[in-house]
């Protein structure tokens, strides 16, 4: 926060991702156009639980050694759109919290629609890098 109470939106912390894409919170504000509400560090942690979510759920792609094999340039941003998609559906949760001004208030932002709709996302990207469609039918 800056001295005249404003967030201060020149922060911004690097998440390396070793061998995955490495992330940042400017990058993250940028392309999501998240709030300036948001103090970077609430961000940051946003985009760690994020990334541990989505690495889990890509696990299947690592080799048998538990490497990642080299991903396109296109799969990398597959990759951070799905991070960074389930980063802020966290986030949206968070900023009905925050101090807002009566006219700031912006009631899509607190939908519910939009929630879900980050995370379908989210899912759908993590799909597309595993080789899957939209939707799959598994036996029980």
């Amino acid at each position: 926060m800056s001295l005249g109470g404003k967030p201060n939106t020149d922060v911004s912390t690097s998440i390396i991702g070793g061998q995955w894409p490495d992330l940042s919170t400017d990058e993250f504000r940028k392309i999501r156009r998240v709030p300036t509400v948001f103090e970077n560090d609430s961000m940051a942690m946003a985009l760690y639980i994020a990334s541990d979510a989505v690495q889990k759920q890509l696990s299947k792609m690592l080799d048998d050694n538990g490497d990642l094999p080299t991903l396109s340039e296109v799969q990398k941003a597959i990759y951070k759109r799905a991070v960074y998609g389930r980063a802020h559906a966290d986030l949206l949760k968070e900023f009905a919290t925050q101090d807002r001004r009566k006219e700031a208030n912006n009631v899509a932002t607190d939908d519910i629609d939009q929630h879900d709709g980050f995370l379908a996302q989210s899912t759908r990207d993590i799909r597309q890098l595993l080789g899957l469609g939209r939707a799959s039918i598994g036996v029980i």
